[in-house]
């Protein structure tokens, strides 16, 4: 099994990321486009013979510039690990519950 590259995580990312805009002059805009990687997307990759066990739960996020003409060009990566937990919020105006909430650190990968 071959370890995830560079590219081929950039390439995932754009196209199953969430991406946001901000336009900048013309038609040329920032972007940014972010997506954390889950089990299931672990799951999929190890059946193309790609290895991406050490992101799961780590959010990627490109950064660069989107022109209408080029398309997008991402000049920046960077990754944050993601831990959902459970917090308890007390009873006030309605009644005890729990709400999910998430920390993130940074994360750096390892290429080979």
């Amino acid at each position: 099994m071959n370890k995830i590259t560079k590219s081929y995580l950039e390439d995932y990312v754009q196209e199953l990321g969430d991406t946001e805009t901000e336009h900048r002059r013309g038609a040329t805009f920032y972007a940014n486009c972010s997506y954390t990687f889950k089990q299931a997307d672990i799951d999929t990759l190890k059946e193309e013979d790609v290895d991406a066990s050490d992101f799961l739960n780590v959010c990627v996020t490109l950064n660069g510039i989107y022109d209408d003409n080029d398309g997008c060009d991402w000049s920046g990566m960077s990754f944050c690990k993601v831990e959902e937990y459970q917090e308890l919020v007390p009873e006030q105006i309605i009644p005890a519950h729990y709400v999910t909430k998430q920390k993130t650190e940074v994360f750096v990968p390892v290429w080979d």
